[in-house]
């Protein structure tokens, strides 16, 4: 058993799903699967929703301890899927070890989906949502060239690199100035707050809040009371870019919105 490449696949594994946005409790399940194929005396695994750790011990080898800082974070539950279909193959003895480090190498250096499809969904959420949440086809075009601003801010924030409470709140500061400068200077018949709302979707934290109450209940508190902070602080930086937005746009229009 090549113990130092089990422990490289698991803390890979692990890596690739909490980037994906998967909760503590099941990176830590997938990590612990997979080192206990070993047989070694001792396998620990700590994950935390910024880090992960990891120690192998045995009476042949010296104890192999790896740790890994996840910086970034986001959604990809296609990823999450395959990483736990891998581990499960190889529990079963289906692949082999080389097999699914080389499986999980790719899927980590790998885009799962096109820039131009992500942008696309984007501005397809916000219009979608404008009209879910009660919009007509004038709340949902003028959504749609909300959207386009918001997309445009997400290519120039990629390249500058802007962290995850700058972008949404200067996101959604451009989006909300752009349509109530041009709801208010054109005297454009819609309801001003479906389109805010639909345009904001994209933005707010559901998938953070979703993993916070999971990571509770499954008495991971440290990562559950992170998790909640995040969806917190992202929360608070889409009010303040909304209300900055309003602010501007009023002072262009005069107060007309």
């Amino acid at each position: 058993m090549d113990y130092r490449k089990l422990a490289d696949t698991a803390m890979l594994a692990g890596t690739i799903m909490l980037r994906g946005g998967a909760e503590t409790n099941r990176v830590e399940d997938t990590m612990e699967r997979i080192l206990d194929t070993s047989g070694a005396a001792t396998t620990e695994v700590l994950v935390l929703s910024t880090a992960l750790m990891l120690t192998i011990d045995a009476p042949e080898i010296s104890a192999i301890t790896k740790m890994q800082r996840i910086s970034d974070r986001g959604t990809d539950i296609g990823n999450i899927c395959v990483v736990n279909n891998l581990s499960r193959k190889y529990c079963a003895g289906e692949i082999t070890l080389d097999e699914m480090y080389e499986e999980l190498e790719h899927l980590g250096e790998a885009k799962r989906y096109p820039e131009w499809l992500c942008y696309l969904c984007t501005l397809g959420t916000v219009v979608m949502f404008t009209l879910l949440l009660g919009g007509n086809a004038i709340d949902a075009l003028v959504a749609g060239a909300s959207a386009v601003v918001m997309v445009l801010f997400q290519i120039l924030a990629t390249k500058i690199r802007l962290n995850q409470f700058m972008y949404h709140m200067a996101a959604l500061a451009c989006a909300t100035f752009f349509v109530s400068a041009l709801v208010g200077g054109f005297s454009i018949r819609c309801n001003l707050e479906l389109v805010i709302a639909g345009t904001a979707m994209p933005s707010l934290p559901g998938v953070a809040i979703t993993n916070a109450i999971r990571d509770t209940l499954h008495g991971d508190y440290i990562s559950g009371s992170a998790r909640v902070m995040e969806a917190f602080v992202r929360a608070i930086s889409c009010a303040v870019g909304i209300g900055v937005g309003l602010y501007l746009g009023s002072l262009v229009t005069g107060g007309v919105l």
